[in-house]
């Protein structure tokens, strides 16, 4: 299959979620940040319907084959092909030229990096979870100590943390567990992402 026909095969069959997921990035209801240009507000528009986007801080927009063609700054038959490996399409046959396998080698470098930072982002939560439970429970213990011995010099904030103190603590075991399971989730994410190259 010819480049121009395998990519109207990609326009009319891979949505803009398959592209932005071997990249990492996460759309929620419909807009995310654009890569293209700096920005704090999600403008960049992703059309479900129609498997495009726009971005309407920039003013870039296109099909998914621009989306990788503007990402990777490569030309178009090679964001066709890397498409096509990177999905496992089979429509053509990418060794034809020994760039587009620079430009998927990029996009599984993005998927790495965004897996890098989720599992750095996820370690430092944790750390900063249990450095806060081990300082509550000192807290705790200390407390404990003047309510038994001096009463009087506890104010109400300290009764206040002495009475919650179990149930936040139990919160934080909570959050800890879910952002390990998420870990986790990022993982298999990636392992399967590995075995489709």
């Amino acid at each position: 299959m010819d480049i121009k026909q395998a990519a109207q095969v990609i326009r009319d069959s891979v949505t803009m979620e398959q592209i932005l997921q071997l990249y990492g990035y996460r759309v929620k209801r419909g807009f995310m940040c654009c890569p293209f240009h700096g920005e704090k507000e999600p403008s960049l528009k992703v059309y479900r319907e129609t498997g495009g986007w726009h971005c309407f801080g920039c003013g870039r927009g296109g099909s998914v084959i621009d989306f990788v063609m503007e990402h990777e700054g490569c030309a178009f038959p090679a964001a066709v092909r890397a498409i096509d490996h990177a999905l496992r399409l089979g429509l053509t046959d990418v060794h034809e030229d020994p760039n587009d396998a620079r430009v998927w080698q990029r996009i599984q470098h993005s998927l790495d990096n965004f897996c890098e930072a989720v599992y750095a982002y996820c370690d430092a939560l944790v750390k900063v979870a249990e450095m806060c439970r081990d300082r509550d429970y000192r807290k705790m213990k200390k407390l404990e100590e003047l309510r038994d011995g001096h009463a009087e010099q506890l104010t109400a904030d300290d009764y206040t943390f002495l009475l919650t103190w179990k149930e936040n603590d139990q919160f934080t075991e909570y959050q800890v567990e879910k952002i390990c399971e998420f870990k986790e989730e990022v993982a298999a994410w990636r392992r399967k992402a590995r075995r489709a190259t």
